[in-house]
């Protein structure tokens, strides 16, 4: 599970934007999730475009019908959004009742799904469970705005940066040092995420992100932050583990990691 349920967020909105941008087939956007090895989500509930709140298809349903409706109810894209308290909260506000229901969800997969129209204002928010089950909730308008003004290109760069100075705090890093939590981070596969930064990975889940991102060097990238993130995410405070010196890379690292994603997902240039 740990494989795919951080992957469930990121490749339901990687897919769902390249649909509504145009870029791929209905047929290639659930053969997707099909080579990863995951189901095709299922929209369980929906009250922002489901009737009678709006003009979208009636739920439940695939997630192809239901991205027909979103689009005629003027949805653009969708991002991904990681969830974590030390990274900016860059959800929309959610009433109580919206809020309960994400709550879970994105506890098990550390993100959810934003829906924009073509200005970047939210429309609603996704929360993807474990079964691929999903509900779409509404959220208060927000335009998106980026954090740092970083291109996709710049933020994926950042993260290779990060994962290498990463790894050489946590090989200078003395068991033994002030802080705690340092041993947590030692067994993490550093190496394994600087290798597939360098475009020498190729797998399942590689060609589903590959299908829909259309290059696979950003498939790559968000494949990493995707599980440097997850991975992360178990740490209460990751810039007060192990010393000073590693513990600010390890929050520079997160951060590039939640970046990535977000960056990826809603496909910038």
């Amino acid at each position: 599970m740990l494989q795919t349920t951080p992957l469930l967020p990121v490749l339901l909105a990687s897919a769902l934007t390249a649909r509504l941008r145009g870029d791929i087939s209905p047929d290639a956007a659930a053969e997707a999730f099909l080579t990863a090895g995951l189901p095709v989500p299922l929209l369980v509930s929906d009250s922002v475009f489901a009737p009678p709140a709006g003009g979208g298809a009636e739920v439940p349903t695939g997630l192809l019908l239901w991205e027909a409706g979103a689009r005629r109810c003027g949805a653009a894209r969708v991002r991904a959004e990681p969830v974590h308290p030390t990274l900016p909260l860059r959800v929309p506000r959610l009433e109580r009742e919206a809020r309960r229901a994400t709550a879970r969800p994105a506890a098990r997969t550390r993100a959810l799904c934003v829906v924009e129209d073509a200005e970047g204002a939210s429309l609603g928010v996704l929360a993807i469970g474990t079964e691929a089950d999903t509900a779409m909730v509404p959220c208060a308008r927000t335009a998106y705005t980026t954090v740092d003004h970083l291109t996709a290109a710049e933020a994926s760069r950042r993260l290779r940066e990060t994962v290498m100075h990463a790894l050489a705090a946590v090989e200078a890093e003395d068991s033994g040092s002030e802080g705690t939590g340092a041993v947590a981070v030692e067994g993490l596969p550093w190496r394994d995420w600087q290798w597939e930064l360098s475009g020498a990975r190729s797998d399942a889940v590689h060609t589903a992100l590959a299908a829909v991102l259309g290059d696979h060097d950003r498939a790559a990238a968000l494949h990493t932050a995707m599980h440097v993130h997850y991975s992360l995410s178990s740490l209460a405070v990751p810039a007060q583990t192990g010393s000073s010196a590693l513990g600010a890379a390890l929050e520079q690292v997160h951060a590039a990691a939640a970046r990535v994603i977000t960056a990826l997902t809603r496909m910038e240039a």
